[in-house]
């Protein structure tokens, strides 16, 4: 019928967060909510944390992540991999890459940042490195089923 709207439907195993996006996250992972747009995911045994965000575009992704890393202080050993535009789902989007050691642990961080009609959204990752294929198996899981409603 003309004016009604189904609403939409969403890949198996995903779930809606309030920041306007869902996605699969893994089950038996400790949820904490930072802010209605920012929501942290963290493995049972601490190795990964996985972020989802948005909020509302403002100028450049890659150059508010350049000057984060040029005035943050990454931590201990950081180490830029990449940091540099690319396209997510045909979307302008960022991927910043680096490993830091923090406690005397070596993480390996990758963010990947994308706007979509005004408003950017941010799905990222943090692991310790000695994890990294697990780690990236499911990062590229979530990763994958990340929708913007």
């Amino acid at each position: 019928m003309e004016g009604t709207a189904r609403p939409q439907s969403l890949p198996p195993g995903t779930h809606r967060e309030a920041g306007g996006f869902a996605w699969a996250t893994p089950d038996g992972w400790r949820r904490d909510v930072k802010t209605g747009a920012e929501v942290h995911y963290t493995s049972p045994d601490g190795s990964q944390e996985l972020v989802g965000k948005s909020s509302l575009a403002r100028g450049s992704l890659l150059e508010t992540w350049q000057t984060s890393e040029r005035n943050a202080r990454q931590g201990e050993d950081y180490r830029k991999i990449r940091l540099e535009e690319t396209t997510f789902r045909g979307h302008p989007a960022v991927v910043w890459e680096y490993t830091f050691t923090l406690r005397g642990v070596h993480w390996h961080a990758r963010l990947l940042g994308f706007t979509v009609k005004g408003k950017s959204y941010q799905v990222n990752t943090w692991y310790d490195a000695a994890a990294e294929q697990e780690a990236l198996r499911v990062y590229d899981k979530v990763k994958d089923s990340f929708t913007v409603l």
